[in-house]
């Protein structure tokens, strides 16, 4: 992506070249754009990914990311990871935590009755790219045990899409699994679905921090994510979700264990039916670099 950056960024026009703007905010890599295109007396970068888990080019990217005034991590643990691949970037850092509108969430989830198969068996429900950092194409794999382990009146919905929709359906019909793992495609509101679901589920490689697992939060959804290493960052182990293991199996046995915990459910709906995962004061921190 920083090639691309790299390559395309300079036959691009300017972005209205005769105004200078107080902030630029450029919020996915790469950066170029923010940096080159844009007047503004500051500049922020946001880092959203476990620089643990990719591979990058160092020498390509750090001038992108060295020009910016502050670089923004949505967590202590992407601060981590990212400050061992660039710990020369270390004191541009700060961490402001992703900013959720519930009102929003919460209005849009009223907007229409999703179609599940509300019918007495469970609807879990993902949404994310179709891409490897997601790992829905292990989903089946892992539906395909849980069934095996007697949870046969299983129903679980994906929403998005990406490039990995032949892997990931081929893998469903490689694991059986036509009946249990059901691909929604794009929905421009997916709140009625998560709604609608009984379980969310995040099943993910890697994460910086999910916001859909905060969304399914807002809605007072059980929320099951793998143990990818930034999964303690936004999962309390058994206060406003579950962490299960990250391989197959172990994610077959800790989603089947939960699901039968019906107690651990509902001890979470009511937790996150008093919390707020709006972070709506974090705003301040991105108004104090104004001034």
């Amino acid at each position: 992506m920083q090639y691309i950056g790299d390559c395309v960024t300079p036959w691009l026009p300017r972005i209205n070249p005769g105004v200078e703007y107080d902030l630029c905010i450029s919020f996915l890599t790469p950066h170029n754009i923010g940096l080159d295109k844009v007047r503004a007396r500051k500049r922020l970068a946001w880092i959203h990914t476990d620089y643990s888990t990719v591979s990058i080019n160092v020498e390509r990217e750090l001038p992108v990311w060295g020009a910016y005034d502050s670089i923004v991590s949505i967590s202590k643990e992407v601060s981590r990871s990212f400050c061992k691949t660039f710990p020369t970037l270390e004191s541009k850092m700060i961490e402001i935590e992703n900013i959720l509108p519930t009102e929003f969430v919460r209005t849009r989830a009223e907007e229409f009755d999703a179609k599940m198969e509300l019918n007495g068996g469970i609807n879990i429900l993902s949404i994310g790219r179709f891409c490897s950092a997601k790992n829905y194409d292990n989903v089946p794999d892992i539906a395909r045990r849980m069934v095996d382990m007697g949870v046969r009146n299983l129903k679980w919905y994906i929403i998005g899409f990406g490039g990995d929709e032949a892997l990931i359906r081929s893998k469903i019909r490689e694991a059986g699994m036509e009946e249990h793992v059901i691909l929604l495609g794009k929905k421009e509101n997916p709140y009625p679905y998560i709604k609608a679901c009984d379980i969310y589920v995040q099943p993910s490689r890697y994460e910086g921090k999910s916001v859909t697992v905060r969304e399914a939060q807002m809605l007072c959804k059980p929320v099951v994510v793998t143990a990818y290493p930034t999964a303690a960052s936004q999962i309390r182990n058994g206060v406003d979700g579950t962490i299960v293991p990250l391989d197959n199996a172990g994610a077959a046995k800790g989603l089947a264990e939960f699901i039968a915990n019906t107690a651990l459910q509902t001890q979470i709906k009511n937790y996150l039916q008093t919390h707020d995962y709006a972070n709506l004061g974090e705003v301040e921190k991105i108004y104090s670099l104004l001034k």
